[in-house]
């Protein structure tokens, strides 16, 4: 039914929003953080940054595409570095961001906000991806898929 929006909006796109939304909606202040957690935010927001670039270096380092709308382009199948722990750490440093904004704007609807940017991105972008991504690789992904999580991996299995 909603097929139609899968691959259709830049995860970008969608963390800025999310960036956007926390910002206004601290400012009726309905739900406050302590000011003393400001500067963790800041700490947190740039771990989302280093988590995503680790991921697209990693891309570039195997020499495959880091366009999200053009998964059918991968020629590689990348499980070292940060994939060890993650499948999609791109995905999963925008969440961290918007967690961080939380904390920066004061306010825990970044909460809801990280998770609605969670659910979108399952939805629309990963699992759209990972087909692809089986189309591709098939039972090397498979296996892939086995050993890390989707989010986020607690050891890395080798």
């Amino acid at each position: 039914m909603l097929k139609h929006l899968e691959l259709k909006i830049p995860p970008v796109v969608i963390f800025l929003v999310a960036l956007i939304a926390t910002w206004y909606v601290s400012d009726f202040g309905w739900l406050p953080l302590p000011y003393l957690l400001r500067p963790l935010g800041f700490v947190i927001f740039v771990a989302g940054g280093f988590i995503g670039i680790a991921g697209v270096i990693a891309f570039r380092q195997h020499k495959t595409t880091v366009n999200p709308h053009k998964i059918e382009n991968a020629s590689n199948l990348v499980s070292n570095g940060i994939f060890k722990y993650t499948r999609n750490p791109m995905y999963l440093g925008l969440v961290v961001g918007v967690i961080g904004s939380a904390f920066i704007f004061r306010d825990a609807s970044g909460f809801v906000f990280a998770v609605l940017t969670c659910l979108y991105l399952q939805r629309f972008q990963i699992q759209p991806e990972e087909r692809m991504m089986h189309q591709l690789f098939g039972e090397e992904f498979a296996r892939y898929c086995k050993r890390v999580n989707r989010w986020l991996s607690v050891s890395a299995n080798d």
